[in-house]
């Protein structure tokens, strides 16, 4: 919204748009539901109506667009380390579907549901995100790299230059209002439910498990994520990439942990029989994720490491007062139950 609005401090953004979003996720499940719903459809909207714009300028050569497939392969400019550097770029726009599961609770149509959401949910993603990114190539063929300075509104200046300004503002200000609310409130919507079960679980202090009687929200745990989320915001303002760093760094630590505990729950523990599954598709994950952490940046390194060894102190803590590990989550239940 700053560059729309230069003249409001970037801090008065962050607090604006946290009042929002806490507001919309204290009313409760279903009005947040609606909300991301109306996103989505004016989110959509835009798409389509920037493939029309891309289609015509293509069609009618505007400012040098033209077709070609060089945005989707270049021999020239391909190689590892580029591919490492798109895919830790990739990781972060795509990070978030996994907050998904911590709705399965809330799902009227079972848990399953969540898994099938979220795969699915990537599918779709990753087809908008090809097109839009191959169309707004072929607008501007002859251009391999952006200046730092305008390489975040990159893609708003390309509109711009095939349609009209009022048409790159109408942009901007969707995409910040999509950041802003669409995709902070499902943020805030996941961690504070995933608060909630822990908390609720004995895995976090017992208060963050209430749930308000009327709203049938965590509402402080919807509150403690504001908190939290309010101080780092006004720390790191105007510091979006090395937020944006560490965040992409825990993430990705937190995926790399997952995949190896497949391979050891399903593969070793239950010694499945399902090679690809629960072998090969994780250690590919497992290398992959583990080459684009080792290309991060020293201080996103630095800051996630410490974090990862604070939550092994938490974990070893847990462990040592015989609640680190819930009876449910132990692999003898499971087989138990699942030989039922």
């Amino acid at each position: 919204m700053s560059g729309i609005f230069p003249a409001v401090p970037k801090w008065a953004w962050i607090i604006v748009f946290l009042l929002i979003n806490t507001a919309i996720n204290y009313i409760g499940i279903s009005f947040t539901a609606v909300v991301n719903r109306l996103f989505l459809a004016a989110e959509v909207i835009f798409i389509i109506i920037f493939v029309i714009m891309a289609i015509t300028a293509i069609a009618k050569g505007i400012d040098g667009a033209t077709f070609t497939t060089t945005p989707l392969f270049n021999k020239e400019y391909f190689s590892a380390p580029l591919v490492a550097t798109a895919l830790s770029i990739a990781v972060l726009s795509f990070l978030g579907f996994d907050g998904i599961a911590t709705l399965a609770e809330e799902s009227k149509s079972g848990h399953k549901s969540a898994g099938v959401a979220m795969i699915g949910g990537l599918v779709v993603v990753a087809i908008f995100f090809i097109s839009q990114t191959w169309l707004a190539g072929m607008l501007v063929p002859n251009t391999t790299s952006f200046p730092e300075d305008q390489a975040g509104n990159a893609f708003f200046d390309i509109v711009g230059r095939v349609s009209s300004h009022a048409w790159q503002v109408a942009f901007l200000a969707m995409n910040a209002l999509a950041v802003g609310i669409a995709n902070a409130v499902a943020a805030q919507s996941a961690t504070s439910r995933l608060l909630f079960s822990m908390s609720r679980d004995g895995q976090l202090p017992r208060f963050l498990s209430h749930i308000n009687a009327k709203n049938r929200v965590p509402e402080r745990a919807i509150l403690l994520v504001a908190g939290i989320t309010l101080v780092l915001g006004l720390f790191f303002v105007g510091q979006i990439g090395l937020i944006s760093s560490l965040v992409n760094f825990g993430a990705l630590t937190s995926f790399l942990l997952l995949h190896l505990s497949v391979m050891i729950f399903f593969g070793v523990r239950r010694r499945s029989s399902n090679i690809l599954l629960h072998w090969v598709v994780p250690i590919i994950g497992f290398c992959i994720i583990g080459f684009v952490l080792w290309n991060a940046e020293p201080a996103a390194k630095i800051g996630g490491i410490a974090w990862l060894i604070i939550g092994i102190g938490v974990l070893i803590y847990y462990t040592r007062r015989g609640i680190g590990i819930l009876p449910e989550h132990r692999a003898d239940s499971i087989e138990a139950s699942s030989k039922e």
